[in-house]
């Protein structure tokens, strides 16, 4: 009876002791479970909101450019500004809409991201980075209904006086959301190890007050739970290096236009600032050619919007085969294509230019048993020819040249002068 009684006794406590160890390994996978979703959920909403930031920053000098094109379009040339007003507009409500999920965190994926206090300091401190990014787009928005040219002078010199400290911060902010992301991915690893060092501190408790009197489920339990932990790190690591590649992935794309595969206007900016760098530290001398297709609406319209883009793609391959391995090739909006070249004489560059520009003139493009013809216009920097100081600078003479060769016949190449 009395060993019944023990037997029975020892039956309730090891079965209990059992039901505590089950408990416990359910509630610890579910709480890493839920822990490290939530973190790599978290990790993807940084990596959206660097993106955004890093667009909004390019943003301010696209929209600095587009004023001074629509300048000279408006007053100079005279000139048709329906495109560049359209997408001086696209830009100010793209700009615009990333200062708004940047500084509220209200993110158009549906998601709410928790801002930081320096973040928040960023934006509605001292720097006051969203109303002046606001201020920013009000005066650009201003410049589009400005049509006598002495107020838009004036709106114009604000936007070029707010523009470089306006870069800065927005660095700064750029920068910041990096430095955030950076420090999620090290709150991650911690928690990698965290659930490990957790999981591994329950097993061995189960050990000593569990499963010492259960000496066969010991062996059996510690079996299942080596293995439901090496299945959570499996799957840790393959989440983590598919969010990796799906980033790396996500980059890649971002920097190359989809239809020609060029490079595009994201890495452009940074490109030039390496090259301006390079030739003030070290004397290195380079070119930037802005390059237009003459009449490409034309060819829209006579032929079709395929046909457009096969010229575009053609055009492109021309470019790249007519440059040199060490020489970038962006296609920066619509039928407007730029070309930087390192370390290569002003003269060579002329006749690398003159041959490219005779060179799409003889080609003939087909396409869907059609045939025809496109010509290029062409504004060229180079450092032999005067220096400059700031990428705002090099963009507004060359693309001063451009103009000057459309406006004196096209299917011509124009160097820059100083202002």
């Amino acid at each position: 009876m009395m060993a019944d009684k023990t037997r029975s006794s020892l039956h309730t406590l090891i079965t209990k002791r059992y039901m505590l160890a089950v408990t416990l390994i359910a509630l610890l996978s579910s709480f890493a479970a839920y822990t490290l979703k939530s973190a790599l959920s978290d990790v993807d909403n940084t990596a959206y909101i660097v993106n955004i930031s890093g667009s909004q920053r390019m943003l301010s000098q696209h929209i600095a450019l587009d004023i001074h094109r629509l300048y000279q379009q408006r007053f100079v040339m005279n000139t048709e500004q329906t495109e560049t007003e359209n997408l001086l507009t696209q830009h100010i409500d793209t700009m615009k809409s990333a200062n708004h999920q940047l500084a509220s965190g209200q993110l158009n994926n549906g998601h709410q991201l928790e801002l930081s206090p320096t973040i928040r300091d960023i934006y509605f401190g001292d720097i006051d980075l969203y109303d002046r990014v606001n201020f920013y787009l009000k005066i650009a928005t201003q410049i589009l209904d400005t049509t006598s040219e002495e107020p838009f002078l004036q709106l114009m010199s604000e936007i070029d006086s707010s523009s470089e400290n306006l870069l800065i911060d927005l660095d700064k902010a750029v920068n910041q959301y990096q430095r955030e992301g950076d420090e999620r991915l090290e709150i991650i690893q911690r928690l990698e190890v965290g659930v490990w060092l957790v999981t591994l501190l329950t097993l061995m408790l189960e050990v000593i007050f569990i499963f010492r009197p259960m000496a066969k489920e010991v062996i059996k339990s510690r079996d299942a739970e080596q293995r439901l932990l090496n299945s959570l790190e499996d799957q840790v690591e393959l989440r983590t290096y598919k969010l990796e590649a799906a980033n790396k992935k996500l980059q890649e794309l971002a920097s190359k236009d989809p239809l020609t595969n060029l490079n595009n206007r994201l890495t452009l900016e940074v490109d030039i600032e390496t090259l301006i760098k390079g030739f003030y530290s070290h004397q290195c001398p380079f070119a930037i050619a802005l390059i237009d297709i003459d009449f490409f609406k034309r060819i829209n319209d006579e032929y079709g919007h395929l046909a457009g883009d096969h010229v575009l793609k053609e055009f492109a391959e021309i470019l790249q085969s007519q440059g040199r391995n060490t020489d970038k090739v962006y296609r920066v909006g619509g039928e407007e294509f730029v070309l930087l070249l390192n370390r290569v004489p002003c003269e060579r560059t002329e006749e690398m230019m003159l041959e490219l520009i005779d060179k799409t003139r003889s080609h003939q493009f087909k396409f869907e048993g059609q045939q025809f013809t496109v010509t290029i216009s062409m504004g060229l920097y180079h450092t032999d020819l005067f220096p400059v100081a700031n990428l705002r600078d090099l963009f507004f003479v060359t693309d001063k040249a451009l103009y000057e060769s459309k406006a004196n016949g096209r299917d011509r190449l124009t160097l820059a002068t100083r202002t």
